[in-house]
Parts: C-alpha cells; sequence; structure tokens
C-alpha cells in the first residue's frame, strides 16, 4: 500500500527564487560509475540568507562558501539548504559525486552505449549536482570536461569551445563557454568516440556558423538529410521571422536511448537518433519529413525558448506551442500546404482531442501537477500550436509579425509567461483586446459548435446560427464561452465563393477574408444579398480547434468534396460521408454504403488536377479513434470490421483505376526526398492497399516487398501483408529481419508492424517478440515499438478477454522500475476508461488500483493513473 501521496504543485504557489545564480563554472572528471562534478557558483541573494539547493540521486562531498569549508546545511527531502549565508554576493563550491551507468530513468547524466549524455528538460540537472534547477534563474555557463582521450575523444557543451589540450595519464579536457544565461534545463554534456559531419551556414549579417551533427560511427551517410534540414531551418527563420543564430557553432548529438524526440540545449541539440539517421533503405518517407520537422522544432527554440524561455513550467505552452506552431509553419512552406495542414488537424484529433475528453484533461496552461513529465502532453504542443495559429488569424501575417517583433524586443533574455506573450500581441496591434481569448490557456476541453443555416430566397438573406458549448472536465463542470476566429465562405452554384455582407453587424472589417469572430453562447450572422441558397463551407483551415456539427447534407458535402477551393474542407467533407456510412453499419451489418459517397470518393481517385498526396489523404478513411470519439461505449472490434468492410467495397468498386494508379507509380524513377516524390508513393502506397483486399491482387504486396528499392515501398507491402494475413507475409518478416536486425532504428519498424495487428494472434506474437535479441526493455524506442504499439492497437488491448489490459498493467510495473517516463507512457493507454464496457472497466478498475497503491510506484505513473481512476 503506497504510505506517502505525492506533493502537488499549484501554479497560484509561484514565489521568485530567493538568490540568483549568477554564473556557474562547472567541471566534471568523468567515470562510468564515480563521475565527479565540481560547481563554483557567484550568487546574488534577492530575499533572505537561506538557500535551498535541489538535488536528487548525489552524493555530497564538500560545500565551501567564500572559500572556505561550510557546514550549516542539511540535506532532506531532495533538498539541500544552506543557512546563515552571507547577505551579500557571495560565492558557492559543491562537490559532489554520480553514478551515470545506473542513472536507466535517462534524466541528468547518463550512459548510452559507450557515450556519455544528459537530459535535464525539466528537472534533470538536480540529478547532476545541487542547483536552483527552475526555469526562472538564468545563469551564465562555463564547464569544463576532463576524460579519457582514447574513448572519449568528443568533448562536448553548451556555447562556444575556448580551450582544449591534453592531460597526463592519457586524458584530455575541453572548456566550452556560453555567453548567453540560460535555465540549467538548457544545459548539456557529451563524451563520447563518435564520427561528425561538417558544414557552415552564413547567416544574414555574414557571420560563419560552423555545424556539426555528431552521430555512431559507420552512420555517417545518414546524417545528411538532418545536416540539410539544419540549414533549411536557419534560412527560413531569418527569412520569415528575421531571426539569426547568435553562436558560433551548432552542433547535433543523435543519441539511442533518449525520452524524449530531441532537446534545443543551447548550440548542443541532443536527438533520438530516430530523428537524425535516415537514408533510403532505411528510413520511410515519414521519417525524412519527421527529421527536417523535429530538427527545425529544435532549432526554432533557439529563440522560441531559449533566448525567451519560461519563467516555471506552468508554462510550459510558452514555448512549445508557439515552437510547434512555428515549425508546422516551416514544414508547410517546404511541402504541400494543404496536407500538412491536413495531417496536423489528424494528429490533433487523434491524440488531443481524446486528451481533452479523458481523465488527463487539462488547460495549455495546467493550474497543477504532481510530475511535470508528464505534463509533455498533446494539449501543451498541439493545442498550444492551434491556439497560436488563432492569434495569427486574428491579427493576420502582419499582426502577427508585428507582435513577435514586439516579444522580442520586450523580453529578450528573460524568463516569462504566457500573459506576457499575450501582451506583446496586444500592444503590437494597437492594444487587440485577448481578454477573452486568454480562456483558451485557462479552460480544458475542445468546444462543440453546432451550426444550423437558413436561407430566405425572398429576402436574400442566408443565415447563420452559431452555439458553442464546451463539455464538462476534471476540476471544470462549467465553461465560459471562448473567443474564437471562425473562417468560412459561401459558395454559390458553380463552386465559386460569394462576396460576404453581413446585416446590421458592427464587426465588417474582417469579412474580405472570410473571418468571423463567435464570442458568444449563441451567435446568429445574417448574410445580406444572396441571390441564391449557398453551401457553407465551415470553419476553413480549421481556424478553431473545435467539435463541428452542422446540418450541411450528404449533398452538400458531396459539392463540398468537389467545388470547395479551401482543401482542408474538401478533406473534412469526404470524412464526415465516411464517418456517417461508418456509424450506420455498426447500426445495422447489411446497410447499403451511399452511392453518393461511393461516386464522391471515386471523383477524387479520378481527379487529375489534385496532387498525389492530398489525393491519398482524402480518399483514407476516418480512423478508429475519429469514430470512437462519436460513441459513448466504442466497440473497437466492430469499428474495425465496418471500416475494413467500407473500404474492400470501394477498393472493388473501383479496382480498375487504382491499378491503373498503381502501375503508373510503378515506373521506374530517382528517389527524392521531395513534396512531389513523397506525395507518388504515398499514393502508391494507398493503392497497394486497396488492391490487396482484391482477389485478384492478393500476391501484389508480396511482389512489391520483393523489388523495393526503399524502405517507404518495403514497409508499405509489410504492412499489408500483415494486416491482412496476405500471402507471403511470414517470409518477407523473416526476410526483413535477416536483411535488419543489426539496425535498431529499423527493427523498431519490424516490432511495430506486428504488434499494431488487429489479428487476435497478436497478443501470443508480442510475448514472443519480447523474448527476442533485438528487444531490449532499457530501450525507450524499443518500448514504444512493441509494447507502446500493443498498448495503442484498440481492438487488441481491449479484447473481450481483459488479457490485452492485464498485459499493458503488468508492462507498467516492469517499465516504471527502469524508466518511469516510458511507463507513463504507456499508461496512457487507459485513457478510455471512462469509455470501456462494463466488464473491461471492473478488470482495469483492479489493475490500476493495484498499481496506485504499491509503494514502488513512480510519482509519473501514480499522477497519470490516480487521475485515471477518480474520472
Amino acid at each position: 500500500m503506497k504510505t506517502e501521496t505525492p506533493v502537488v504543485k499549484y501554479l497560484a504557489d509561484y514565489k521568485a527564487p530567493t538568490h540568483k545564480i549568477e554564473t556557474v563554472d562547472l567541471e566534471f572528471h568523468l567515470d562510468d560509475t564515480q563521475t565527479q562534478v565540481f560547481s563554483k557558483m557567484k550568487i546574488t541573494p534577492v530575499n533572505g540568507n537561506t538557500l535551498e539547493l535541489n538535488g536528487e540521486e548525489l552524493k555530497l562531498k564538500s560545500v565551501k562558501v567564500n572559500g572556505e569549508e561550510f557546514s550549516n546545511y542539511k540535506e532532506e527531502n531532495e533538498i539541500l539548504t544552506l543557512t546563515g549565508l552571507p547577505s551579500e554576493a557571495f560565492t558557492l563550491e559543491i562537490h559532489n559525486e554520480i553514478n551515470p551507468k545506473a542513472n536507466t530513468a535517462l534524466d541528468g547524466l547518463y550512459k548510452s552505449g559507450g557515450m556519455f549524455c544528459s537530459q535535464n528538460e525539466p528537472e534533470g540537472f538536480r540529478r547532476i549536482t545541487y542547483f536552483i534547477d527552475r526555469p526562472d534563474n538564468l545563469s551564465v555557463f562555463t564547464t569544463k570536461i576532463i576524460a579519457d582521450k582514447k574513448d572519449y575523444p568528443f568533448l562536448l557543451s553548451n556555447g562556444n569551445l575556448i580551450e582544449s589540450g591534453d592531460l597526463e595519464d592519457g586524458k584530455h579536457f575541453a572548456v566550452w563557454n556560453d555567453p548567453f544565461a540560460k535555465p540549467a534545463y538548457l544545459y548539456a554534456l557529451v563524451a563520447g568516440d563518435l564520427a561528425v559531419i561538417e558544414d557552415t551556414f552564413k547567416t544574414k549579417s555574414g557571420r560563419d556558423v560552423k555545424l556539426q551533427v555528431f552521430v555512431d560511427k559507420g552512420n555517417e551517410e545518414k546524417s545528411h538529410h538532418a545536416m540539410e534540414s539544419l540549414k533549411k531551418s536557419m534560412k527560413w527563420d531569418e527569412e520569415r521571422f528575421r531571426l539569426e543564430y547568435d553562436l558560433d557553432i551548432y552542433m547535433i548529438v543523435a543519441v539511442d536511448s533518449f525520452n524524449m524526440g530531441a532537446m534545443e540545449n543551447k548550440g548542443l541539440n541532443i536527438f533520438n537518433s530516430a530523428y537524425v539517421l535516415a537514408s533510403k533503405e532505411t528510413a520511410e518517407d515519414r521519417n525524412f519529413f519527421g527529421i527536417e520537422s523535429v530538427v527545425g522544432h529544435e532549432y526554432f527554440h533557439n529563440w522560441t525558448g531559449n533566448r525567451v524561455t519560461c519563467r516555471d513550467w506552468f508554462q510550459l505552452t510558452l514555448k512549445e506551442g508557439l515552437t510547434v506552431f512555428r515549425d508546422q509553419e516551416f514544414s508547410a512552406d517546404l511541402n504541400s500546404r494543404s496536407v500538412c495542414r491536413i495531417n496536423d488537424v489528424r494528429n490533433l484529433k487523434a491524440a488531443q482531442f481524446p486528451e481533452d475528453a479523458g481523465p488527463q484533461s487539462h488547460p495549455i496552461q495546467p493550474k497543477s501537477y504532481i510530475e511535470m513529465n508528464n505534463f509533455y502532453t498533446m494539449t501543451i504542443y498541439e493545442k498550444g500550436a492551434e491556439v497560436i495559429r488563432m492569434y495569427h488569424t486574428l491579427l493576420g501575417e502582419e499582426g502577427f509579425q508585428r507582435g513577435m517583433d514586439k516579444y522580442f524586443e520586450l523580453y529578450d533574455g528573460q524568463a516569462v509567461t504566457t500573459a506576457d506573450f499575450t501582451h506583446a500581441m496586444s500592444v503590437a496591434n494597437d492594444n487587440y483586446d485577448f481578454s477573452q481569448f486568454r480562456r483558451w490557456y485557462d479552460q480544458a476541453g475542445t468546444p462543440v459548435l453546432d451550426i444550423t443555416t437558413k436561407y430566405d430566397e425572398a429576402a436574400k438573406e442566408f443565415t447563420l446560427t452559431v452555439n458553442q458549448s464546451t463539455p464538462a472536465t476534471p476540476g471544470q463542470p462549467t465553461k465560459e464561452p471562448f473567443h474564437m476566429p471562425f473562417l468560412l465562405g459561401l459558395l454559390d452554384s458553380a463552386g465559386n465563393d460569394m462576396t460576404l455582407a453581413l446585416k446590421n453587424r458592427d464587426d465588417q472589417n474582417d469579412l474580405d477574408r472570410g473571418l468571423l469572430h463567435i464570442k458568444a453562447d449563441t451567435e446568429t450572422f445574417v448574410f445580406a444579398n444572396v441571390n441564391e441558397r449557398p453551401v457553407a463551407s465551415l470553419n476553413r483551415n480549421f481556424s478553431a480547434p473545435v467539435v463541428l456539427r452542422s446540418d450541411l447534407t450528404d449533398e452538400d458535402f458531396v459539392f463540398l468534396m468537389a467545388n470547395d477551393n479551401d482543401d482542408f474542407n474538401r478533406y473534412e467533407a469526404g470524412q464526415a460521408l465516411a464517418l456517417k456510412n461508418i456509424h450506420a453499419m455498426l447500426k445495422d451489418e447489411n446497410h447499403q454504403v451511399d452511392e453518393l459517397f461511393i461516386k464522391a470518393w471515386g471523383s477524387i481517385l479520378n481527379d487529375n488536377n489534385i496532387d498525389e498526396e492530398f489525393k491519398a489523404v482524402c480518399l483514407s478513411l476516418p480512423s478508429m479513434i475519429d469514430v470512437a470519439a462519436t460513441i459513448d461505449i466504442p466497440n473497437y472490434r466492430a469499428i474495425h470490421e465496418a471500416k475494413d468492410k467500407l473500404f474492400k467495397l470501394l477498393a472493388n468498386t473501383y479496382k480498375l483505376e487504382l491499378a491503373s494508379i498503381y502501375n503508373d507509380l510503378s515506373t521506374e524513377r530517382p528517389f527524392k526526398v521531395d513534396a512531389k516524390a513523397m506525395g507518388e508513393r504515398k499514393l502508391r502506397g494507398f493503392a497497394l492497399a486497396c488492391l490487396s483486399t482484391v482477389e485478384e491482387h492478393k500476391e501484389l504486396a508480396r511482389e512489391c516487398f520483393k523489388y523495393a528499392t526503399n524502405m517507404t515501398d518495403m514497409m508499405n507491402s509489410l504492412s499489408v501483408m500483415v494486416n491482412e494475413n496476405l500471402p507471403g507475409c511470414q517470409e518477407s518478416l523473416k526476410e526483413f529481419y535477416d536483411k535488419f536486425k543489426d539496425q535498431t532504428l529499423v527493427m523498431q519498424k519490424w516490432l511495430s508492424v506486428q504488434a499494431s495487428s488487429c489479428d487476435d494472434t497478436t497478443f501470443d506474437k508480442v510475448q514472443e517478440l519480447m523474448k527476442d535479441e533485438v528487444f531490449d526493455m532499457n530501450v525507450p524506442n524499443l518500448v514504444s515499438a512493441l509494447i507502446g504499439s500493443f498498448a495503442r492497437n484498440k481492438v487488441q488491448f481491449n479484447h473481450e478477454s481483459g488479457r490485452g489490459m492485464k498485459f499493458i498493467a503488468e508492462m507498467i510495473r516492469k517499465v516504471d522500475a527502469i524508466n518511469p517516463q516510458s511507463a507513463s507512457r504507456l499508461a496512457g493507454a487507459f485513457n478510455d476508461y471512462r469509455k470501456m464496457p462494463a466488464d473491461l472497466k471492473e478488470i482495469a478498475k483492479a489493475e490500476l488500483t493495484a498499481i496506485v497503491e504499491s509503494d514502488k510506484t513512480s510519482k509519473n505513473v501514480y499522477e497519470k493513473l490516480s487521475k485515471t481512476l477518480n474520472s
């Protein structure tokens, strides 16, 4: 039984630090199990002469104040408290010891293979040395690293290299200085025997910046895409936001064992190797795209996160929501803007909307937390980015850029709040009133817009009535109305946008770009001079992150699929029609799919005026999560079967057209990583998935696999064979294994594709795969690939026997003992607890209660699962 309830931290309790650490000089003597850490800090008292420093898993050796031994301290509850300190500025020296090899939590300084590596966001630096480990304590860091030269020829830290040299006994040293004050979460250290590729970038002011990407030896050729992505990021940020890099060197290091995707440490970004390494033989197109996006994201943090940082961790969306918006815009500018926007929203609906509707629901600026690592969520990142996008929609590109300029002008070098960002946006735009808009920061949940329309032919008026509501969420039973930008168009019978004019309204100024402001529980907009009944294109480009319900007819959706000049709404119209048919099939297995939808789907398939990637996206069916979100107690097996039946109907109806597309895209062409080439491979893969459900094409996937010249085609075919249990499946899995078993990143794909199958043999297969030599419970990527994929497998996790839930509960316990962050991510599998059928809910309740009440459970897992049970 858990005897101590973890402490809850509240935003309302924020107090500024009692002391300011102006500078810190660090010296490391690296050793696998006994690394010695010496810190020398220049500290200025702000409020009092008692100083509290954070420290976890540290062995304290000595404390000195102004060069003299100091004994007025005590260690308790992971806090080192020093009393009777000088009232004027003083120097504090601390010597402590750490054990990097034993640090399986991968927070602080740890060993990854033969490399020393650090991860300090949000609170990892306290595992390195005693410090005021909070983001509003900004210090200038200088680091000296001493290590064996043969084993660790590269010694890296933040900033610029200012000194290096050899020492006795085969050791050497390097000294790094970062001239920009930063919080400890941005500190980094890497030491290892690595390979490096180098390049340079000339900034707009003419400075040459040295660029380096460090990888394990033998992976040099797989790191060039990351380097090119970095140069594109630097150029784009100068052109789009007028932001220039500020150090002499920029480094990226790829690490196999890493809890996050990547980390924006000042000048020394540490990346999960999955977001650095790529070649056509080992990486899919989505990996190439992901690398470009993540490299951009971490680089853009240099200004939105590093130069201007967070006052406290409740402000996390200040840097993450803003930087996700920036990386989304970067991707959209370099690729298909329409497809990027559709994919961003699909991601939001698949992961963040369920989070908003579940036990972990929280505002983008949370009010409390137990374990900060649990708040690196889709809400903070992706919904936070949607809130930033709404600023952009409200103000327009020029107004938003004025706001960004003002933000850096006011707050460069400071730790600030989301309110400060809003203030900058406001004062740069004639004191724009964001008071109601700020509710997006404080209220959780996904708003619902119910829209009704009416056309008065005699008066030539079209009326749009909007009702907004937000479901209750934990701790917030009632919600105030949001201020949301709502983009729309009214299409005439020829598919052209009508000129918009509102009757008896003062808010006319934004109508030229189709912008309405939704502010009240109920809003009515009457459009004048409408000469025919229009078809309304609502919430264009997903201008507000809401659930939209309207009285549009099937005929209206078919019309929008064919005619809307907003690509996002063309896609959304198709999704709405597909969802309606899936619902009907769930109610009646003999339901005849609407011919309107079948024909509309075919018209998109045969439309030669749209690019291949957009076509593939528009033809896709709603995800299982999309369907489940509209059902009180979803039956995932039934949803899977209904979707499968609809997919096969469409494939068989258009098998000739699909075969023609597949064959046309199968002609040999050079491998390129650009929007057109990736779009062609995506559509070819979609056509393959369709055709593989057609009897006469059952062998096609095996043939594609045998002759694939890139990983995208290979994984497209392997996924189809596994999911459909097609001829050649087992042979292909073995051939894949034999070819790539020594490449961890590639084997993650092999594990994931098998754990994701909805077939009932998957459960036993996963148990078998856990015993394979390619799987390692200590590597977060592998845990996510195999166990995480099974946890996300809705059909098998929710198996009628309860075996899926019991298995994941067991894995949460085992992984929690190794890496609480990985275990916490697995715990998210139970977020559907409230929507489970009664028998499965009882099983889940028993398993979760046992975990929550165990004294071995980490804060990470306790917080998530206790919220789940309380929901």
